[in-house]
């Protein structure tokens, strides 16, 4: 199972799962500390997934969230997290960090460690500080 850690102190989040750290309010994702390239549709997607440890985030909400669900289709959907799965290195047959539900959406299955189950609710209700962050701000919308 991958250990997660998150300082809600900092300004925009930082959440850390295996050797990865996701910066919402810089738009990074990193591994062992390097760079991992991610697109920002795909960042976006993997941060609002984030947002919510463990639980469902249906199609449609990941498409309102990220898309304004504007003329797009669940192909577009697959296609980010197939990037994301690619840039994390995961499986879908065995999933370390996003779980497929079938026909019905996506879970962040790399649930944060370090901090408690409060302090995980209370990021999510402020967003994570994407707010500082324009392509975030869909995100808490």
């Amino acid at each position: 199972m991958a250990s997660s850690a998150v300082n809600p102190d900092l300004p925009g989040a930082r959440l850390r799962f295996d050797c990865f750290e996701l910066d919402e309010a810089d738009a990074r994702l990193a591994r062992a500390g390097e760079p991992v390239a991610l697109a920002p549709k795909p960042f976006a997607v993997l941060c609002a997934l984030a947002r919510k440890p463990d639980k469902l985030v249906t199609k449609n909400e990941l498409l309102d969230a990220v898309w304004g669900h504007r003329f797009v289709t669940d192909s577009v959907l697959k296609s980010a997290i197939s990037e994301v799965r690619a840039a994390l290195g995961d499986d879908p047959k065995q999933p370390r960090y996003i779980e497929t539900v079938s026909r019905r959406g996506y879970r962040f299955i790399a649930a944060p460690v370090g901090a408690s189950s409060h302090r995980a609710a209370a990021l999510e209700r402020n967003g994570a500080g994407a707010a500082g962050h324009p392509a975030l701000a869909t995100l808490t919308a």
